[in-house]
């Protein structure tokens, strides 16, 4: 887990910049079955009156989606088999609003390593 260090008052730059960047790594298998829930992205607690979820990038995008499955929970979901042995990214994206006005994005990185085998 990465944390940003405080903005200096008007840097918008730094602001709009992600509040935090957090890195996971999941192992699976060789055409597992999909669609499958593979993480789950929450706040602790929320600031702002929402929250919004999303990919912001990676490679293999067409293999996963970001579903809302709580009030405050996102979940990245594997929308298509993948064949291994393979490595995908993504890039899932909350960022937190008052009255659309951005408060915070939290960043996290996942990185999917599929096994050649089906076992």
């Amino acid at each position: 887990l990465c944390e940003r260090t405080p903005c200096m008052l008007g840097d918008k730059k730094c602001t709009q910049a992600p509040s935090s960047i957090s890195f996971h790594f999941l192992a699976v298998v060789s055409n597992m079955s999909a669609p499958r829930v593979l993480f789950r992205v929450s706040a602790a607690r929320v600031v702002g009156d929402t929250l919004r979820f999303g990919l912001a990038g990676g490679r293999g995008r067409g293999h996963f989606s970001v579903q809302r499955s709580g009030r405050q929970t996102g979940t990245l979901l594997l929308v298509t088999p993948v064949k291994g042995p393979a490595t995908l990214e993504a890039e899932v994206e909350m960022s937190e609003l008052e009255r659309n006005t951005l408060l915070g994005r939290y960043l996290t990185k996942v990185t999917l390593f599929v096994s050649p085998y089906m076992f």
